[in-house]
């Protein structure tokens, strides 16, 4: 059926997706990471155990591997081809969202679900991300959307339910199983109360679930038994959630200023949207709440905290957001409105301000954040026009949300890039140059894995003085990459300084 709205929400997400995709160098430390692992995948052959600087990396399981290694295999290795698997999944993250919607609702309110998460922050940081979560988003979003429809059109979709779910889980363990069977469970006992809990589960789904999902994780136990199991389920699942990994803490409250900042403007609409799902009891809507609430309430409680674990939640906020978009009470219109004023008012104020802070940090085009203060201001007016006039102007906004992720992209991303990654990009090509083919590249005290995939060297990552003091016995030539704070260390084993700046240093020994 010809749709309206179908094209511009395609035209879009592709841009805030694919627009210079590989024109600013991976990240440290997640996106490098996994392109560096998926590059030692190619390189070794092994599709099996996925390796980091040599040694088995049990982060995540094997299908966003495989997904950038295929992707490295028609671009080449390199950035686009990194970041193409995600761009990919959020491409189609947003269509599934728009066509589930359209099954339930008017047209216009797909259209606004599919614009209030395209034109976001959340959404651009990682549909061009080269890590797991738009991916791993995108099946148990799928999946979750299979069972509602397996439950309200066709029994059939139950098995869109366990596929989705196995490629969840190959993609991100555990978590793809948990929040489409809680999810699940949660909607149809307030939906239904415990008869209706069996329409849950489907013998056929099962088999299916565990011939996509099962023989990967008996491959990997086969071949490294306990130190999978203790690596990928005790630490990366367990210790994850009831304890401080790599020093992601936050507090209990941690994701509503993300939430905040992530889906602006569009979280303005979402009170509203909550509202309805009360004052309405509409299906999708409560069902689209359970989803939402279920993953905010888990990862709020959980001790670890990232922006990016609340991804699987943001499209069942979206659709929680196009019905707040939508609402017919004034009043709530208007406080959505106000809100969204005030929060453009406050961002404007930031960017002017952070033009000051900015050159102090070494970065000296800055008359871009004067470009994103004026889009704020004008976000800011119109909010507050229909504040006053209570019309609804939705178009501008989402048209004034392109020119800012433009700006983004454009001026902010590169800018970003080069204060975070210029340096090491830089220190890392001539390490490729200095040393031979079997040398490694010393990192001392710091972890960056883009120094690994642009110098193509594996690193020895070397902790404290002592053991710098032992690798140099067995290694008379050596270059290393530290922190500026630590330059004096390495000079006292007789180390050159070869290059520096604000931040790091390379030196070398011969």
């Amino acid at each position: 059926m010809q749709t309206r709205y179908l094209i511009p929400v395609i035209a879009i997400t592709i841009f805030v997706s694919f627009f210079r995709l590989g024109s600013v160098t991976l990240f440290d430390v997640d996106e490098a990471v996994f392109a560096e692992a998926a590059k030692e995948m190619v390189e070794s052959g092994n599709w099996i155990t996925p390796t980091y600087n040599g040694e088995n990396r049990y982060d995540k399981p094997i299908l966003f591997y495989w997904l950038m290694a295929a992707s490295y295999k028609v671009f080449g290795i390199n950035e686009f081809a990194a970041r193409f698997p995600s761009a990919i999944a959020s491409l189609l993250l947003v269509l599934s969202v728009f066509f589930f919607v359209k099954q339930f609702r008017v047209e216009k309110d797909a259209f606004f679900a599919a614009i209030s998460l395209v034109l976001s922050i959340y959404f651009l940081a990682y549909s061009r991300a080269a890590v797991t979560d738009m991916t791993m988003t995108l099946f148990i979003t799928i999946s979750i959307f299979s069972f509602f429809l397996s439950v309200n059109k066709k029994r059939y979709y139950i098995y869109g339910f366990y596929l989705f779910s196995a490629l969840a889980c190959l993609t991100k363990g555990l978590i793809g199983i948990v929040f489409p069977f809680c999810i699940a469970a949660i909607y149809i006992l307030t939906a239904e109360g415990l008869s209706g809990i069996k329409k849950i589960f489907s013998l056929k789904g099962i088999i299916l679930f565990l011939i996509i999902a099962a023989p990967w994780y008996i491959a990997e136990y086969i071949i490294n038994g306990e130190d999978f199991i203790r690596q990928f389920f005790i630490k990366h699942h367990f210790k994850r959630y009831t304890g401080v990994i790599s020093g992601h803490k936050g507090p209990v409250y941690y994701f509503i200023p993300v939430l905040i900042i992530g889906l602006f403007p569009w979280i303005a609409f979402l009170p509203a949207g909550i509202r309805n799902v009360f004052k309405e009891k509409d299906r999708l809507s409560s069902f689209a709440f359970i989803w939402f609430a279920s993953i905010f309430i888990f990862f709020s409680l959980s001790t670890t905290k990232l922006p990016n674990y609340l991804l699987p939640a943001i499209p069942a906020a979206s659709i929680l957001i196009a019905s707040g978009m939508t609402v017919q009470n004034k009043k709530w219109r208007q406080y959505s409105n106000l809100f969204m004023a005030i929060m453009s008012v406050l961002i404007g104020v930031i960017f002017l301000i952070s033009k000051r802070y900015l050159s102090k940090f070494g970065i000296p085009d800055t008359d871009w954040t004067l470009a994103i203060t004026a889009t704020m201001m004008v976000i800011a007016i119109i909010s507050f026009y229909s504040v006053f006039t209570k019309k609804k102007l939705h178009g501008f906004m989402a048209g004034l949300m392109v020119a800012f992720l433009l700006l983004l992209v454009t001026k902010g991303l590169p800018i970003a890039n080069r204060y975070l990654q210029g340096t090491l990009y830089k220190y890392s090509l001539y390490a490729k140059e200095r040393l031979h083919d079997d040398e490694k590249i010393i990192t001392y005290r710091i972890n960056n894995p883009s120094i690994i995939f642009y110098s193509g060297h594996k690193i020895i990552n070397v902790g404290d003085k002592d053991e710098l003091i032992t690798f140099m016995k067995k290694n008379n030539h050596a270059v290393a990459i530290t922190k500026i704070t630590d330059v004096e260390v390495l000079k006292e084993l007789g180390f050159n300084l070869l290059g520096k700046d604000e931040k790091y240093a390379i030196l070398e020994r011969k």
